[in-house]
């Protein structure tokens, strides 16, 4: 992640920002959220795989390993009170380190506490604030940050942490200074930090994720934003993470700081946030313009906030998912070391990439690849043929629970070993490019599988099987469709360079050419699907889409409008 760099005019306006301490009314409201899940998952910046630190993830349901604002809206519950905000938010989780052991720092109660801001200096609506795009992400803060470089500002600007007792003591990174948080108004250590909410226009881009926002220099509307980030202007996210240290008292004396971030970072200065817009559309714009209930403890539901969207504190902590990545994070001990491979990092200098991992320890929970010969192999069992520009098209036979059959034309099959095509990268307008190609055909045990094309992965559920076969570092489109043959499988799949899937149905699926791009990742002159998308083989090359009229909604999930 990189550091934003502030300037002494935005440093003073943030300043000028500290959480209101009495209960007032302003443009501005707050939402409390359990967790929704404590898993180690990343959509932003490791989509599709599995995230190298635990997160703690708040709001919809719908959360994945590949996620868009279509998902999103499937939701079928939210950890926030406000029903039309199915939005995604996540955090890295905290543990308490003694004696060589590490111990998952519970939540505490409000344990995810959301403030939007959207007002003037005269704390009226800024109207010329807007709601989020849909698809809209970004993130807040630096994950390899050791040290106050003044990237975070001072106490009180984009990041600070708190223990709130009688004590009181605050700083950018941990705190010390103290034996106990409890006692004070409410009691607990809690991060605070906040979103920039000025943008450029741009898409979120994880190879640069602070790259499309920045930060405002004051609160005059557009005004406030720097040159080049005055497409618009959004409500400023601010949120507060709480947790309950206390069953730590005595355990640690005034001049430790026994808590670690679960990214290795033993300072709190590397300590960041993720968001992800689900909310409904207009849903936040309503707000914008007249919601004023401030910290006041008013209800959300009045006519100029949220009405009739509006569920109880019952509801919000029934709201959970089960974690996709099976790995032990220390809910049930303390473990012998951060899950994952997150060594400790203290600085001064910003975290680097470990080196030393063992193998697999960066994925110990996801399935991990069956011991498959890769089709780079001359003694691999399966022989890979290219397809040739001059084989005739072929036309998949689609069935609907609702419709008669569909005609969908996809790119044909051939076992002409020259002239190879990339045949999930058709388009030349499709945004990305590769120079891995999709094999043809794959010579397996029960014949020549041929490829099929590039299918949409609605995900929630899944079109093509409940969850990958496997999911690494060894897989290739070719051993993928290796493994479905031995298992039986009808149809094999492969999607963002390193998942393979297999099953009997693709559901709620449609062609989507040009959309598979990515190589993969057990050999780079291979395509493996895309970012959401499947590149499908059958015996035949041929596909039978199924629609699920219970789940047509899902069937666009990938489809943006930024």
């Amino acid at each position: 992640m990189l550091s934003n760099t502030f300037n002494a005019q935005a440093l003073a306006f943030l300043a000028a920002l500290a959480t209101p301490a009495l209960a007032q009314h302003g443009a501005y409201f707050t939402m409390g959220s359990p967790a929704l899940v404590i898993e180690s998952l990343d959509p932003l910046l490791q989509p599709g795989g599995q995230s190298p630190h635990v997160h703690s993830v708040t709001g919809g349901s719908a959360f994945a390993p590949t996620m868009d604002f279509a998902l999103t809206q499937t939701s079928k519950c939210t950890t926030f009170g406000v029903t039309v905000d199915k939005s995604n938010y996540w955090m890295p989780a905290v543990y308490f380190r003694k004696n060589g052991k590490f111990t998952l720092v519970p939540e505490a109660s409000p344990k995810h506490k959301v403030y939007y801001k959207y007002g003037k200096g005269d704390n009226t609506p800024d109207l010329e604030r807007s709601e989020f795009p849909q698809g809209f992400r970004m993130m807040a803060g630096d994950s390899n940050l050791r040290s106050d470089d003044g990237s975070m500002g001072s106490p009180g600007n984009q990041l600070n942490w708190q223990c709130h007792s009688n004590q009181g003591q605050r700083a950018t990174g941990f705190p010390k200074g103290f034996t106990s948080c409890n006692g004070g108004y409410i009691g607990g250590l809690a991060a605070t930090m906040r979103f920039p909410s000025c943008w450029n226009g741009q898409d979120f881009n994880k190879d640069a994720p602070m790259a499309h926002m920045s930060y405002p220099t004051n609160q005059d509307g557009m005004a406030g934003c720097p040159e080049g980030f005055k497409k618009a202007r959004f409500p400023e996210i601010m949120i507060e993470y709480w947790l309950d240290v206390s069953q730590f008292d005595g355990q640690y004396s005034a001049d430790e700081v026994p808590w670690v971030l679960s990214n290795g970072d033993p300072t709190g200065y590397g300590f960041h946030m993720d968001f992800l817009n689900g909310w409904k559309v207009g849903a936040l714009a309503h707000a914008i313009k007249g919601c004023d209930i401030g910290n006041t403890g008013d209800t959300l539901g009045s006519p100029q906030c949220f009405p009739g969207a509006i569920q109880s504190e019952d509801a919000k902590q029934a709201c959970t998912i089960a974690p996709v990545v099976n790995q032990d994070i220390g809910q049930s001990g303390p473990l012998n070391a951060l899950p994952g491979c997150n060594p400790i990092q203290a600085g001064p200098g910003r975290a680097t990439k470990p080196t030393n991992c063992a193998e697999g320890s960066l994925s110990p929970g996801l399935p991990v690849a069956p011991p498959i010969a890769s089709s780079k192999s001359s003694s691999s069992a399966s022989t890979v043929e290219a397809a040739t520009a001059t084989t005739a098209g072929n036309v998949v036979q689609t069935t609907s629970a609702v419709s008669s059959p569909i005609e969908i034309p996809v790119k044909p099959s051939s076992t002409a070993p020259s002239s190879p095509v990339p045949t999930g990268n058709e388009s030349s307008s499709s945004g990305g490019s590769s120079s891995g190609q999709l094999p043809a055909s794959v010579k397996s045990k029960s014949g020549v599988w041929k490829a099929a094309g590039c299918f949409l992965d609605a995900l929630n559920p899944r079109s093509l099987g409940k969850q990958p076969e496997w999911w690494g570092s060894q897989i290739s489109s070719s051993n993928c469709v290796e493994h479905c043959d031995s298992i039986g499988a009808k149809y094999a799949g492969t999607e963002n360079g390193g998942q393979c899937f297999c099953g009997n149905e693709l559901v709620n699926s449609e062609n989507h050419p040009g959309k598979c791009t990515s190589k993969c990742s057990g050999d780079d002159k291979e395509i493996c699907g895309g970012s959401g998308h499947l590149s499908i083989y059958s015996l035949d090359g041929s596909v039978s889409l199924k629609r699920r009229t219970a789940h047509q909604r899902h069937s666009r999930h990938f489809k943006r409008s930024l």
